[in-house]
C-alpha cells in the first residue's frame, strides 16, 4: 500500500448536523473510524487528515497520522474536494512515491472489509479508467418539479421503486484516483470512472442527517462491529 496516499477530509462547518465529524460514535469520534480503517491497510506516515479544524487536527495527531490545515477558502459548504486534495499533495513531501490518492469519507464508517485493496486491483484491471468510485445501489424513484409544479419522473412506465435497475450512488466509503495528471484539472474532468458496486451488498451509511446516526447505530448493534472492519 506504499504506492497509496489515503486523504480524509473533514472540515468543521456542517448546515445540517453540527459537528457532525466528531460526533461520539461507539465511544469515539466519527472521524476516528475512518482512521482506524486506513490504519489496517496503510502505514501512518500514507495517511492525511485535511481539515480546518483544531479539535480534528489534535485527534490526527493523537492518532499519529499526518494533518494538514485546510485554508478557510477551500472549506465552505461548496468547496471542491479535489480542491482539498491538490492541497494537500502540494503540502506533503515525498509525494512522487504515490501512484494513487485514495479520499475516505469519515461520515461513511461503515467500510466493506479490503474496500481499498479490491478498488486498487480493479483500476489497475481496467487501465481505461483513472478514477474509481464505490456505489450503493437505490430504488428511489425520483422525478423533478416544473415550474407549474407538475412532477415529471425520472423514469417512463415505472410505478414502484422495486421496478427500477442499474441505478447506483456513491456511498462515501471510497474514492480512489490515479495520480497521473491528477493536479491538471483539463485532463481530470475528462477522466472516466471505474463503478465498483459490492456484490455482497455490504449495508453502508453517508452520513447527512439525524436519520442518518440513527441508522448507523442500528446497523452497528445489530450487524456490525467497527472494531473488526
Amino acid at each position: 500500500m506504499n504506492e497509496i496516499l489515503i486523504i480524509i477530509p473533514a472540515r468543521s462547518g456542517s448546515k445540517r448536523i453540527k459537528n457532525k465529524n466528531i460526533r461520539i460514535v461507539n465511544g469515539k469520534p466519527l472521524i476516528y473510524w475512518s482512521i482506524k480503517y486506513a490504519k489496517k491497510y496503510a502505514k501512518n506516515e500514507d495517511i492525511v487528515v485535511s481539515t480546518d479544524s483544531k479539535i480534528i487536527g489534535k485527534i490526527a495527531l493523537t492518532e499519529k497520522v499526518k494533518f494538514v490545515k485546510r485554508p478557510k477558502k477551500i472549506s465552505k459548504d461548496k468547496s471542491s474536494v479535489y480542491l482539498t486534495m491538490i492541497h494537500v499533495l502540494k503540502k506533503i513531501e515525498s509525494k512522487a512515491k504515490y501512484k494513487y490518492v485514495a479520499l475516505l469519507q469519515p461520515t461513511s464508517p461503515l467500510r466493506p472489509k479490503n474496500v481499498i485493496y479490491d478498488g486498487l486491483k480493479l483500476l489497475k484491471k481496467n487501465t481505461r479508467f483513472q478514477n474509481l468510485v464505490h456505489l450503493e445501489k437505490t430504488n428511489y424513484h425520483t422525478g423533478s418539479i416544473a415550474k407549474d409544479n407538475e412532477w415529471k419522473s425520472n423514469y417512463k412506465n415505472i410505478i414502484r421503486g422495486q421496478e427500477i435497475s442499474n441505478q447506483f450512488r456513491p456511498s462515501g466509503c471510497l474514492f480512489l484516483y490515479s495520480i497521473k495528471n491528477f493536479e491538471n484539472y483539463d485532463k481530470f474532468i475528462k477522466r472516466k470512472t471505474y463503478g465498483f458496486f459490492d456484490k455482497n451488498k455490504s449495508q453502508t451509511v453517508n452520513i447527512d442527517t439525524e436519520d442518518d446516526f440513527i441508522k448507523l447505530k442500528f446497523l452497528i448493534k445489530k450487524k456490525h462491529d467497527l472494531t473488526k472492519l
